[in-house]
């Protein structure tokens, strides 16, 4: 049997988290998340690149590149997650 409960029975925590998901706020955390990361990430890619400047340019991208392939997906899934939620 399902049981009728009015706004104000619910807890300040239920009532918080509909407020959050009314907005939408949690996507668009997902978002800002992202961008973050993927500042620090290049940043990380321009400091390790300045840290061996003795690298040849080969290995140096192929360092590079495994970390910014794998970041490069994990953003383009987030972005599609964050385009598809808001239709």
């Amino acid at each position: 049997m399902t049981e009728l409960r009015r706004e104000t029975d619910k807890g300040w925590v239920a009532r918080f988290w509909e407020w959050i998901d009314a907005r939408r706020i949690d996507m668009h955390a997902v978002l800002v998340v992202s961008l973050w990361l993927t500042i620090r990430v290049v940043e990380w890619s321009m400091d390790f690149a300045g840290a061996h400047p003795d690298m040849d340019g080969v290995r140096m991208a192929a360092v590079i590149g495994a970390v910014l392939g794998p970041w490069a997906l994990l953003q383009g899934a987030m972005f599609k997650f964050y385009s598809e939620s808001r239709q």
